[in-house]
């Protein structure tokens, strides 16, 4: 419970840069976002948009939630990447720190350096600031050329590392990858870059059968085999639901998260 009030407090530094009346709707969305209740923020976000389609603060968790609800969804990070241009203070803080982390986890190492660095520059909130920071100096870390111009960010972390504390580093870094990640992650890289462009973009599902793969395999290991497999067997019947449908460009595709089906593996290994 404590660590579930430190972050409502986070998110609620932002919430004061918006118009007092407006407060309320976006104070909900804050307590639903802090309690982890995804699909009950990313809802009332939408309320307060609709509402007040002014404010900043809905469309920052709301697109974080989405995040939340599916992994790598690009809609969503596209608008906190445009987000933490567009706002101030920690809230373009909040949204350029999880892009940052959302295109980390992707693999997208060039993204993942822009948007973490802007969210440490910006941060005034210290546990923000602790979070973009241990996240950034991991990136450097295995990317030292990324920051090769700028020895006074080196610098700057090391003075910020006595506030990493170990909550702080699993939730900027995440869960460390199972064992056998990194052969899922060379197939989705091999595939990515050799077969995907000469088929084209025909998967009916988000995340695309390969994003699903490399989630898989990050969290499971080598059981993101069967994990994609099953995927594989049971997309034409999700398309058939045409349930929790997701405008792509031209095309429409299908919500089927990994979430809502290694279940079974991850209350396995809670126990």
């Amino acid at each position: 419970r404590a660590g579930v009030a430190r972050n409502l407090f986070f998110l609620l530094g932002p919430l004061l840069l918006v118009p007092a009346a407006a407060v309320p709707s976006t104070d909900l969305a804050a307590e639903l976002f802090a309690e982890g209740r995804w699909q009950e923020c990313s809802r009332e976000c939408a309320r307060a948009r609709l509402a007040e389609p002014a404010l900043y603060a809905p469309r920052v968790l709301g697109a974080i939630a989405q995040l939340r609800l599916h992994p790598g969804h690009g809609a969503a990070l596209r608008e906190l990447e445009a987000l933490a241009g567009a706002v101030t203070n920690d809230l373009a803080a909040l949204a350029a720190f999880e892009a940052g982390r959302a295109r980390w986890l992707q693999g997208a190492v060039t993204n993942a350096f822009r948007g973490t660095r802007t969210a440490f520059r910006l941060a005034v909130q210290s546990e923000l600031s602790a979070r973009s920071g241990c996240l950034l100096s991991e990136i450097l870390r295995q990317f030292p050329n990324l920051g090769k111009n700028d020895a006074a960010l080196f610098q700057t972390l090391e003075t910020c590392r006595p506030l990493w504390t170990p909550e702080v580093i699993r939730d900027a870094l995440g869960a460390p990858p199972a064992a056998g990640s990194l052969s899922v992650r060379w197939i989705v890289a091999l595939y990515r870059a050799q077969i995907s462009p000469a088929l084209g973009a025909r998967c009916s599902l988000t995340p695309s059968c390969s994003e699903y793969f490399r989630q898989a395999g990050r969290t499971h290991g080598l059981l993101a085999f069967p994990l994609v497999a099953d995927r594989l067997v049971r997309e034409p019947g999700v398309v058939q639901a045409a349930e929790h449908p997701v405008q792509a460009g031209e095309h429409v595709r299908y919500t089927d998260p990994l979430a809502e089906h290694d279940y079974w593996l991850r209350s396995k290994g809670n126990k």
